[in-house]
């Protein structure tokens, strides 16, 4: 234990002291005093009580000498002893007895007892077996000292946690902890990042979801596979994520307690290496798929801004890929070296969205986390903050935000107005429509202007047919080699299929309809009786397929037809016993999409 921890005062456990010293005048019937090495009165009971937390200068002589020779003192006659001359009251004290013992913690003093009489009465009971008192009063030093020694173990253990939090946080790579039942205890800012998680150690009680244990397994069942480097491909999200990952157990006493797991990008890490060995950069917007007039036309001039620190926003329906398009601005440009941070503000309640934000100090609110948190503007600073859904931010939050844009500086939750400036580029997103919510009044005007600097649409598949069918073939090869599974192509009927499908969830569907047809079919062709919307034949179906799967033309709007694909996605997952997330996976659109769908179209 350190220096500075031995003289910690007691003050820090007073409840505890308190609790004890009530005890002590319960049990022996006197009067019951305690005070820490400075002499500050700590715990009290009757006449003393009303002087606890304040010093006892002048009338600390007896517990002074206590301190200094370490040794019991007994006072028989308090007032007339000449222990007691320097003190205020020698020869008009009030007391009529007075014991004393020092409490001693690694061989060092850091407080007294002391049990007081006031009346003959207390004084008969202080003094009838002296001998019995002392190893009493002895034990119950020892037992707040020992009190004092578990508080002060537990503050080293805080600090040391928080040390190893910040330390975990400043690393370049992303590092979880698991339990031995797979479930994620720590997880530091770069795999939260990665992993698109919360902070696990801000909820004890948490459990992974479902796709986090897919991720445990994954990594163990690579590890099993003895392949060097380790490297195993986990879902994240929508998408297929590759990393370099190596695991290692904490043991005690020759038992494993958890597994530290390191998990490098591998996109990352070729970039870098390109970057040492002065290879050219690979172009930032080549993830995004299509030749297709629409999608090149935004490519265009999401290229042309790249370089540039305007805001950008992103308008698209759900499922277009914005925050790849985001993703992609923020590499082509010199922020690529900063973080590229993403939050969806539709998917967080209000109270938790301002505090993801802006961050929050200590005390803010009842479960804030000791020593406040940085919120995601900080988290993004010198780098790009991508705000997604940014139709669906509240009025309040929509002031705050507009206040950043224009001063360039946040105050955190509950910290008292104090700015803290911040050097971030915004990218906005939303599928819904700012103009009219403008014009409604449910989304500022001053904010739409400050976000509309550089408007991007990005177009739904329909506008871009032509790219359909190379988005299915990447998707199928990318599926086949992470489920170990051997496709041809797709057949023209299941082509064909796919090409004229309206696609409500857009290029996220069409991933999900592909890794979906992969998973069931059985034949090394892809058929239209593997693609899930032409799985059944429900009477909603007969309004979009014919009996033999092609599309009739219908009188239905883009709202019926979006109503009906969620119909069939729900009778789906009912017809299989899944729940209701399972839908949205098939859709491709998130779960609170889904859910805002549901009650949007009145269905159950």
């Amino acid at each position: 234990m350190s220096e500075r921890g031995i003289h910690m005062p007691l003050h820090e456990i007073q409840e505890s002291v308190q609790q004890i010293a009530s005890a002590m005048a319960s049990a022996l019937r006197v009067e019951v005093e305690i005070a820490d090495h400075n002499l500050l009165r700590i715990a009290g009971t009757g006449r003393t009580e009303a002087g606890i937390l304040r010093t006892m200068a002048g009338e600390d002589h007896v517990y002074r000498a206590s301190l200094f020779d370490g040794r019991p003192v007994v006072i028989m006659n308090p007032g007339a002893d000449e222990r007691c001359r320097p003190c205020t009251h020698f020869g008009n004290c009030e007391e009529t007895g007075e014991i004393c013992c020092p409490i001693t913690l690694d061989g060092r003093n850091v407080g007294v007892i002391g049990l007081l009489a006031f009346d003959q009465e207390q004084r008969q009971r202080l003094f009838a077996d002296v001998d019995a008192i002392l190893p009493f009063l002895q034990k119950m030093a020892e037992l707040i000292a020992s009190k004092l020694k578990e508080h002060l173990t537990y503050v080293e253990q805080q600090l040391t946690l928080e040390k190893l939090r910040i330390v975990m946080d400043d690393l370049d790579k992303a590092m979880l902890t698991v339990d031995q039942s797979d479930r994620i205890v720590q997880a530091n800012q770069r795999a939260r990042h990665y992993l698109g998680i919360a902070d696990p150690s801000e909820n004890d009680n948490r459990r992974n979801t479902e796709q986090e244990t897919q991720w445990i397994q994954a990594i163990r069942q690579a590890v099993d596979t003895g392949v060097t480097p380790q490297k195993v491909v986990l879902h994240v999200g929508s998408t297929d994520k590759e990393f370099l990952f190596s695991i290692k157990p904490i043991q005690l006493a020759g038992t494993t307690r958890e597994w530290v797991i390191i998990l490098d990008d591998v996109h990352e890490v070729v970039a870098i290496a390109r970057q040492v060995g002065g290879f050219q950069q690979e172009d930032a917007f080549s993830k995004i798929v299509g030749t297709s007039p629409a999608i090149t036309q935004a490519i265009d001039v999401a290229r042309q801004v790249a370089t540039s620190d305007s805001t950008v926003l992103l308008t698209g329906e759900s499922g277009t890929g914005k925050e790849l398009f985001a993703n992609a601005i923020h590499q082509a440009g010199y922020r690529k070296k900063g973080p590229f941070v993403s939050i969806n503000c539709a998917a967080i309640p209000e109270q938790l969205l301002e505090s993801e934000l802006f961050g929050y100090e200590d005390g803010a609110f009842t479960g804030a986390r000791k020593g406040g948190k940085r919120g995601l503007f900080e988290a993004a600073d010198k780098g790009t903050l991508f705000l997604d859904e940014i139709g669906d931010m509240s009025a309040h939050l929509q002031v705050k935000l507009l206040r950043v844009l224009q001063e360039k500086q946040i105050a955190r939750v509950g910290g008292a107005g104090r700015a803290i400036r911040v050097d971030v580029r915004i990218i906005a997103a939303t599928h819904r429509n700012l103009e009219q919510l403008v014009a409604e009044g449910s989304f500022r005007t001053d904010l739409y202007y400050r976000l509309h600097v550089i408007p991007i649409h990005l177009p739904s598949l329909r506008e871009r047919r032509e790219d359909i069918l190379t988005l299915a073939n990447g998707y199928l090869q990318a599926c086949t080699a992470r489920l170990n599974k051997h496709m041809k192509d797709f057949t023209q009927e299941a082509q064909a299929l796919l090409f004229h499908h309206d696609w409500p969830g857009n290029v996220r569907e069409l991933a999900n309809v592909i890794e979906y047809a992969v998973n069931m079919e059985t034949s090394s062709w892809i058929r239209p009786e593997s693609i899930p919307f032409h799985a059944k034949r429900e009477p909603m179906q007969q309004g979009l397929f014919g009996a033999a799967g092609t599309i009739l033309e219908q009188p239905l709007n883009l709202k019926e037809r979006e109503r009906a694909a969620i119909i069939h996605a729900l009778q789906l997952v009912k017809q299989d016993k899944r729940r209701k997330e399972e839908a949205a996976r098939l859709l491709g659109i998130s779960r609170a999409t889904l859910f805002r769908k549901i009650k949007e179209h009145r269905l159950t």
